[in-house]
């Protein structure tokens, strides 16, 4: 479940809140027609913006482990 930050926005974190956005994706139908494309990319901005976050965190992750990384490799060579 992605974690709530403050206001209505939701940080995405991992790759299965990803896949719990997509399963509750829901697209207005059209009477006729099938959807309605303007809804299906107001849906796939939604989701590009859930993978940007997610991206995001696991970079800052990464960073963060690379940068602790550095520092123990750095206080060893001290001594």
């Amino acid at each position: 479940m992605p974690s709530k930050t403050s206001g209505n926005q939701s940080t995405y974190k991992t790759m299965d809140d990803i896949a719990t956005f997509i399963d509750g994706m829901k697209f207005r139908r059209k009477t006729f027609g099938g959807v309605d494309e303007l809804d299906v990319l107001k849906q796939m901005e939604a989701l590009q913006q859930v993978y940007r976050s997610v991206y995001e965190n696991q970079a800052a992750y990464y960073q963060a482990l690379i940068d602790e990384r550095d520092a123990i490799i750095s206080r060893l060579k001290r001594g």
